[in-house]
């Protein structure tokens, strides 16, 4: 994956774009579900790549620190699960955790995830807040607040494409 000036992400929670500036720094704009990086012309994208990645990832940690704690809460009110801590964490082989003793870890890279795929791994979380393993009643669980789709949404998030995993 190459970051430059044509790279975006877009998702139902985000987004975040390139836009080529005049200033001769980099500036970021954040505004609630969006982030803009201008960049200066004639930016050597090979060579920062690194930086770049520092600069998208942090992007979407403030972003996700801003839009999932209100989400999370709002599915586990709907709901009626209860979670005792809930943390942000740039982990990008797991979209989410959840101790035994109710504490919700939640990887960054979610808000490059439509809000369907989203909100599954989240109610996928609060399930383990009752059933801490993936057996049959956690399924039936799932299976419940996702109105039956629990089987295709886990389908989807397996297959769906990301850039940062």
């Amino acid at each position: 994956m190459m970051i430059d000036g044509n790279f975006k992400i877009t998702t139902d929670q985000l987004t975040l774009t390139f836009t080529e500036g005049q200033r001769q720094d980099f500036f970021i704009r954040h505004t609630p579900h969006r982030v803009e990086i201008i960049y200066p012309p004639q930016t050597d994208f090979e060579h920062l790549q690194p930086w770049l990645f520092k600069v998208v990832t942090e992007a979407l940690r403030k972003q996700a620190k801003a839009i999932l704690p209100p989400r999370i809460q709002e599915l586990a009110s709907r709901h009626g699960f209860r979670y005792t801590r809930l943390s942000i964490n740039s982990a990008r082989t797991r979209w989410g955790s959840c101790s035994s003793k109710g504490h919700i870890n939640l990887s960054l890279y979610l808000m490059i995830l439509p809000l369907r795929l989203s909100d599954y791994v989240l109610l996928h979380e609060l399930c383990h807040t009752q059933e801490m393993n993936h057996g049959p009643r956690f399924w039936t669980l799932m299976d419940k607040v996702t109105q039956q789709q629990s089987g295709t949404l886990r389908n989807e998030l397996r297959h769906y494409p990301s850039p940062f995993r």
